[in-house]
Formats: structure tokens, sequence, C-alpha cells
């Protein structure tokens, strides 16, 4: 009777999946750069892995072309720098006896994402108007952060809305106003600072959520 194969395991090695990793990593960062500087349509992915020093094929087994630059791109640049940090903020806020407060923070918060993703969020609908995924990726972001918004109002505003207005329309209220969108409009073709934008979103939030 012969005897049973063994099945082969699995092979991992942590070193290679740091270093795919580290090297994934630095291709969106590459891709990031030359987004910004030439546009999604200006830009290819040839460029991006000579700015890595990778070979194209590399890009392509890694994250899928083109597309899944822009994408992963929107991965990195991200709403929080760790999970860690996020957690901590959102429990400071959630300490804060004085709902005004809250939705200062809230506001703030924002605004913090909205400086780091203006740049990227302008390649998306750049590129919306050629790729159909991006338009579908923009809308898909705009989904998630109407989600989170409104949770956030759930959470921190809940019964202390001004009388008359529902949670979902606070928070598509939240979201229109801290949109990217808007925030390009203000900062980048009005000449808004950070701060002035800043006070403005808190003002409005407030007015608009607390009465």
């Amino acid at each position: 009777m012969a005897g049973k194969v063994k099945a082969k395991r699995a092979y991992h090695s942590p070193l290679r999946a740091d270093q795919a990793e580290r090297t994934r990593r630095r291709v969106l960062e590459s891709a990031r750069r030359l987004f910004v500087a030439r546009g999604y349509a200006g830009t290819t992915v040839a460029a991006v892995a000579d700015d890595a020093g990778v070979s194209p094929e590399t890009i392509y087994l890694s994250v899928g072309g083109k597309r899944g630059l822009l994408e992963g791109v929107m991965d990195i640049t991200g709403p929080h720098d760790s999970v860690a940090d996020d957690a901590q903020w959102w429990a400071e806020v959630a300490e804060l006896p004085d709902v005004a407060e809250r939705v200062a923070r809230m506001a703030e918060y924002a605004c913090r994402i909205l400086a780091r993703t203006r740049a990227i969020h302008a390649i998306i609908r750049g590129a919306a108007d050629n790729e159909p995924f991006a338009a579908e990726l923009g809308r898909r972001l705009l989904m998630e952060r109407l989600a989170n918004q409104t949770e956030r109002i759930r959470t921190y505003v809940g019964d202390e809305l001004r009388p008359g207005l529902s949670v979902a329309e606070a928070g598509q209220r939240y979201c229109a106003l801290a949109s990217p969108e808007l925030y390009h409009v203000l900062t980048a073709e009005f000449g808004w600072s950070a701060e002035q934008h800043r006070r403005w979103l808190i003002d409005l939030l407030r007015a608009e959520l607390l009465g």
C-alpha cells in the first residue's frame, strides 16, 4: 500500500513580506508625487517605476497597474496616521462635556484630513472625466465619508442636535460642509488659510447642527 503523500505547507517569510510591503509603499509614494505634479493622465506606470526604482512588472504585480496606483495612493494618504492615534482622538472627544466643543473637535479632525487629502481628491475628480473607475472611486469615498460622519453625529452629538434635525440630515450637512470639493474652492481658489477654513467650518457646523 502506497504511503500517504504529505501536502506541502505554504511557505511564509516575514522578512520577504516586509520587503514587499516596503516596496509597495515606495511605489505608492512615487505615484503620489507624480500624480500631484503631472495629474492622472500625465503619469505613466513606467514613470512611477523609474521614480521608485522598480520595474513596471513589479507595479503590475503588486498593485495592478495605473488604476491600482490611484486607489493605493488614496489608501496611504488615508484618514489617520495610526489606529491608536485615531482612537485616542475620539476618546478625548467623548470626554468633553460641552457639545459645542465636541462639534469643534469634529470639525478640526475633518480639517486635518482635508489638508492631507485635497490634492488626491483633485486628481480623482480630474481622472473621473475619462475614467469610469475614478468616478466610481470618488462616489465610494463620498459614501464612506457620509457613513463615518453620520455615525460621529450620532455618537458625539446625538439628541443634542437642534430641534427638527435628524441624525441622517445632520450627517449629510456635515459631509457637504466638510467636503474636499468645498475645501479646495476655499483654500486653493479663494486663497483662505487653513486657520480661516478651520474657524469657518467650526462656526458653520455649530450653527447647522446645534442652532
